[in-house]
């Protein structure tokens, strides 16, 4: 009963997107406010549809249905209930059911929170947003379905997946079913990898919303900035996401993969860095056309590249193209969902052309000063697709393509992506710097050193302790200079804004402070993003240029120096089989510093039926992780073979994370945080005006 429930409503939220499309359309083009609105009705439609059919492969899943091939494929009888949950997005067929749902939920959101205030743009938004939905839903209802059920034709013996029984077919011995699950893939089994998805696939469905609006523009002829309001903090909760994503996919790398790092440039990583590059490059592009009515072609392009990236790494991670520890498994929708990006992203190209040759794309102002803000801005774009070109060559192009023409393949490699994106990465934090000291239409040169010199005198002091305590690099200091630069602007800048209050009303420091993020959180915001972003940078530098690896043979009982504070002692090894049917091999350890114990630690091997799992033991502080692996071990001899890495900053990687995540929230906050007193007055005023029908004297307008 549950297949049929989840089949019909795939189905019925596949017709009414489809239906979505025609009517939202035809009532547009003819005026017709019933068939629009009966397009905004089937659109909102599909969100309670699709909600039903994943409730019915949730309950699926809980209740261990394993006529369900899908449910079969990723659990089995020892998959604790948290897992069960969660493998819903564990593989292929459950995981587009998932994307649907999501961009459905941002759908609804979109038509219900944009629908008065955007009434011109909304029936081409709904079609757009539709066409992806419908795409999707289609996939899954004829290629991958998750609600086909395993059947046996008594002829053959041969067994057969449909979600309606073939003629002839007899349903499976249901507790051989049970046996023979295959359950969830031993990689999924970590909580960073269980969020890790959903933030990305929100990341990736919240684009489209921008998108949508758009193209809707474009095809409406509303092309003033009010798509660019109207989505503003839909590109921001996207941009917000995405970066959940790559974090907690970074943190999944660090704990589970076993080899000492958090971002190894695999091509699925990197498919998901596309859009958030070109994402950030957007979100930054749209405050000039706000401001100063400039790059309406070049924001078109961005958030169609955007799109387009946010498509493609789908379909680079689902059609099998791409081999990874992250990808799918090799699917039959390659080849649809590379036809939908290429025609999604022709037709929107098309749209932009055709406009821009109208002449209805003109900016209104022109670059004035290479040293503007909106100069620096689009050079900041520049080094973010400069970024996205090289990623994309590295990870999918020199491959694909040497496939294609010498029918061989070739692999570039962490070496490449270092060479490429080092120096661009430098140039995107000395930007970050400059850029918000800048003003718009001109700034001189002496200006902007001038507003340098407080930031830069705090860079070169902080570089210089630095050197001095700790080991001295050239390349790294370099980049510390360029990283700690962008912090202290955004420092600078929050705090100028703050004194400037102290100074003029007589305000304390904190109220200061909270007063100007509450009158203008997407700038302070932005501050705060910018502090992340250099935390996390500080973490990136000192984890890579100052990483220390061994790898060390130790007897039960021994102890070793590792560095000259740190060591090291092998206290056993134990070996045992859990509760979920995984062989676990623990070794005990204790961690040393300077002859005093600071921490036990118990690196790991799970040995699950279809692969082992290697999982660190780890010593954390602020300063650095003492990180060990177990890669070896000889229970009979009393040995084991460690592989020790010291990761001095590591943890200002997942720090810098969540001051990113806070500044990023600050600004898309719903509603704008206005000090109590003037929450009164404003009140009052409004009183007075209700009550007199005029406004009272001493209002401001």
């Amino acid at each position: 009963m549950l297949a049929e429930i989840g089949y019909l409503a795939l189905a019925l939220s596949f017709a009414a997107s489809l239906y979505a499309i025609v009517a939202s359309v035809w009532g547009e083009r003819t005026h017709h406010e019933d068939w629009v609105n009966s397009g905004r009705n089937a659109a909102m439609l599909t969100f309670a549809l699709l909600t039903l059919a994943i409730g019915a492969l949730w309950v699926a899943l809980i209740t261990e249905q394993y006529q369900l091939s899908y449910v079969w494929s990723v659990s089995d009888p020892q998959t604790p209930l948290f897992y069960r949950v969660t493998a819903l997005w564990g593989a292929q067929r459950g995981s587009l059911l998932f994307w649907c749902w999501l961009m459905s939920g941002f759908a609804f959101g979109a038509t219900l929170l944009n629908w008065r205030s955007d009434r011109r743009l909304m029936p081409y938004a709904v079609a757009y947003m539709m066409a992806v939905l419908a795409f999707f839903v289609g996939i899954t209802l004829f290629i991958e379905n998750p609600f086909a059920r395993w059947w046996i034709d008594p002829a053959s013996g041969q067994e057969l997946q449909s979600v309606f029984a073939p003629a002839g077919a007899l349903a499976p011995n249901p507790t051989r079913l049970a046996q023979t699950a295959q359950g969830l893939n031993p990689l999924l089994r970590h909580f960073g990898m269980i969020i890790h998805p959903p933030m990305l696939y929100l990341g990736f469905v919240g684009f489209v919303v921008p998108f949508a609006f758009a193209m809707s523009a474009l095809a409406s002829g509303d092309l003033t900035t009010n798509w660019i309001k109207a989505t503003r903090r839909w590109a921001l909760v996207a941009w917000l996401f995405l970066s959940l994503g790559l974090i907690l996919g970074g943190r999944w790398a660090y704990d589970v993969l076993g080899w000492g790092g958090y971002w190894g440039w695999d091509p699925v990583e990197n498919a998901a860095f596309l859009p958030w590059l070109v994402g950030t490059a957007f979100i930054h592009s749209v405050m000039i056309q706000e401001k100063r009515g400039m790059l309406k072609v070049w924001n078109m392009a961005l958030v169609i590249l955007t799109f387009s990236a946010v498509i493609f790494g789908t379909f680079a991670t689902r059609s099998g193209v791409i081999q990874s520890v992250h990808s799918f498994a090799r699917s039959s929708i390659g080849l649809p969902m590379l036809l939908f990006w290429a025609g999604m992203t022709g037709v929107s190209v098309w749209l932009l052309v055709w406009r821009w040759q109208r002449g209805e794309l003109r900016d209104e102002h022109a670059f004035v000063s290479i040293f503007s803000r909106e100069s620096l801005f689009v050079l900041n774009n520049v080094v973010f697709l400069a970024l996205t070109a090289v990623i994309f060559w590295g990870s999918f192009g020199a491959p694909i393509l040497s496939e294609l023409v010498f029918n061989t393949s070739i692999t570039l490699g962490v070496d490449y992506f270092m060479q490429v994106t080092v120096p661009l990465f430098a140039l995107m934090y000395l930007l970050m710097g400059v850029a918000p000291l800048s003003a718009w239409s001109a700034t001189s040169l002496v200006r902007l050193g001038g507003a340098l010199l407080v930031p830069l005198g705090l860079t070169l002091v902080t570089v210089l302790l630095i050197a001095l305590t700790s080991p001295f690099d050239a390349g790294a200091m370099l980049a510390y200079g360029l990283v700690f630069l962008a912090g202290y602007v955004a420092l600078y800048e929050t705090l100028r804004g703050a004194y400037a209050r102290v100074r003029g009303r007589g305000e304390a420091w904190h109220v200061a402070i909270a007063r100007l993020f509450g009158r203008n959180q997407r700038r302070y915001g932005g501050y705060m993003v910018h502090l992340g972003i250099t935390v996390i940078g500080i973490g990136v530098i000192g984890s890579t240029a100052f990483q220390y690896e061994t790898r060390r043979t130790l007897d039960i009982g021994e102890t070793q120096a590792i560095t000259a504070d740190y060591s090291l002692r092998f206290d056993g090894f134990q070996r045992g089989l859990s509760a979920d049917g995984r062989v676990v091999n623990v070794a005990s350890l204790t961690v040393l510093r300077n002859d005093g114990q600071v921490a036990q630690i118990q690196p790991r091997i799970d040995e699950y039926p279809t692969m082992p799992m290697t999982i660190a033991g780890a010593h954390s502080t602020l300063e650095k992780d003492f990180y060990v692996l177990l890669t070896g071990y000889d229970e009979a001899q009393g040995y084991g073979v460690f592989k020790i890495y010291i990761n001095p900053l590591v943890n200002l990687v997942w720090w810098g994370g969540l001051v990113l995540i806070l500044g990023t929230l600050l600004a898309v906050y719903p509603k704008e945080i206005v000090p109590q007193d003037l929450r009164e007055r404003s009140y009052r005023q409004q009183v007075a005006i209700d009550s007199k029908g005029r406004k009272p004297a001493g209002a401001s307008a």
